[in-house]
């Protein structure tokens, strides 16, 4: 498995998506809200599109899934399967780059795209790329995919803030620590499990990810006196936005909408480095 291979096998009626100039926000959103999957309230979840209308309305924290298709490829997608983004009913991990490039509507776009994309937007950005591993996977492959991702990723990322790495899968968390130590890491979980210290000191994590209806202002404290940050998924109403950046989180992630901008700051940095908020 190569992932820092160039997209091999690109469809000749197929071009890649288009990378224009970086578009020019039309106002700032708080760092610490995450445009989740790209901004998938302002185009197809996880495109180049979805990205540069997030850039466009001021967002500079991104979040993304990442697979591997059959012959390594590192490529933005959430599901296993391409029927609810592109209508078809194979598996996305069986299929060499060629044949996933040339599905018929938006072009799933590679990791390294992704960051030529960021790369020419003139402000400092920020990514969390999500690993989604196949859920029936075997935990060597979990953890092959987690290397391959975390590889391609330090290598893409060396000029820039190392990305987070996450992933509901902790063989995949494994394997990007063995592969790329130096990146940091987070677990993605719906709620906070018991073990959590125990896995937290394992996998030497920066952070945890929970979703909102299973966190509250308690877990904020504990993880930070643990000396995690705590991150929340998936926030849209402006009114909670705002309550849990007062609280203090992290960061939350977003699929963009009317109301962000009037969030305040959050205290807490979202990225791997401190950095001033936007």
């Amino acid at each position: 498995m190569n992932a820092t291979s160039a997209e091999p096998g690109a469809h000749p009626h197929r071009q890649g998506p288009a990378n224009p100039a970086a578009p020019q926000p039309t106002t700032r959103i708080p760092s610490a809200l995450i445009a989740h999957r790209l901004g998938a309230a302002l185009g197809p979840e996880n495109s180049l599109a979805a990205c540069r209308a997030a850039l466009r309305a001021g967002f500079r924290s991104f979040e993304c899934d990442i697979k591997l298709s059959a012959d390594g490829q590192a490529f933005l997608l959430h599901d296993d399967a391409l029927l609810r983004t592109h209508g078809s009913t194979l598996r996305a991990s069986t299929q060499p780059w060629a044949a996933l490039r040339a599905l018929p509507g938006e072009a799933l776009p590679s990791l390294r795209e992704l960051r030529e994309t960021l790369r020419a937007c003139a402000d400092p950005t920020w990514v969390n790329l999500e690993i989604k591993v196949d859920d029936d996977a075997p935990a060597p492959l979990q953890q092959a995919w987690g290397q391959a991702v975390a590889l391609l990723a330090a290598a893409l990322w060396s000029d820039a803030e190392p990305p987070l790495l996450s992933s509901f899968s902790i063989a995949a968390l494994q394997g990007a620590r063995h592969a790329a130590p130096g990146l940091p890491r987070a677990w993605l979980c719906e709620q906070l499990p018991p073990h959590w210290r125990g896995v937290a000191q394992a996998l030497e994590l920066r952070a945890l990810h929970l979703a909102a209806r299973g966190a509250d202002a308690a877990m904020i404290e504990t993880l930070r006196s643990a000396g995690l940050e705590l991150r929340v998924y998936t926030v849209n109403d402006p009114a909670q936005l705002r309550h849990w950046l007062e609280l203090g989180a992290s960061g939350v992630f977003t699929d963009g909408g009317p109301g962000l901008a009037d969030a305040p700051a959050a205290a807490t940095p979202t990225g791997s480095r401190t950095r001033p908020h936007a």
